[in-house]
């Protein structure tokens, strides 16, 4: 998936670009706008705009200020223009914070360090026989056991070769039987619905 974040400097950002990246926190988590012509602190964006369009002052002080906003917040922004200011500095300060963390989760993604999983301790999984497995059911004359099994994930384990879970019953028993990612959506799922379509595709395929 193309990021939406960028450490581009403005001038090098595409016009699509700079419409995900015009709001950022520097590094005292202050909200900031830019675009090819400014760039500047939001709160002195928005007392500029009380100015310009209202002919009236926002606070110099921060927390002055943030107060005065929060108050202009409960006015209509269709018939006054400090409600407008108030929603447009809002809007600028929360879009900073939510570039800033999709940027760390960009970053992580492209160093490798982002991994998704599909699911998570204490999901349902519903688990069948491998192929092998079933057939040696059959053999063994107990078909019965070619079945789903319900449990739920009780532990999620890291190795250099991908991951792994456990699951409650399977700890509780010690039955050393683990989910391994390879065979997500051949021998364990996540509904049942899936899991039984899957059994039943096997036993077609060897006749039964």
């Amino acid at each position: 998936m193309e990021r939406l974040t960028t450490n581009k400097s403005v001038a090098d950002m595409s016009m699509i670009e700079l419409a995900h990246n015009s709001c950022y926190a520097d590094d005292e988590r202050n909200a900031r706008y830019r675009d090819y012509e400014m760039e500047m602190d939001a709160r002195d964006f928005a007392r500029n705009l009380m100015v310009t369009l209202a002919k009236d002052e926002l606070p110099v002080d921060d927390a002055e200020f943030d107060e005065e906003i929060l108050d202009n917040l409960t006015i209509d922004p269709f018939s006054d223009v400090r409600g407008l200011i108030a929603l447009f500095y809002r809007n600028m300060w929360s879009m900073a914070d939510l570039r800033e963390k999709l940027k760390r989760y960009e970053d992580a993604e492209e160093q490798g360090l982002l991994l998704r999983l599909p699911c998570g301790i204490g999901s349902d999984v519903y688990i069948i026989p491998s192929k092998v497995n079933c057939e040696l059911n059959i053999l063994n004359l107990h078909p019965e056991n070619n079945k789903v099994y319900h449990q739920k994930v009780a532990l999620i384990t890291f190795t250099e070769k991908g991951w792994y879970m456990e699951c409650d019953k399977d700890r509780e028993y010690a039955t050393d039987r683990i989910l391994p990612e390879k065979m997500y959506k051949e021998t364990w799922f996540l509904s049942q619905e899936e899991a039984e379509a899957k059994l039943k595709e096997m036993e077609e395929k060897d006749g039964r």
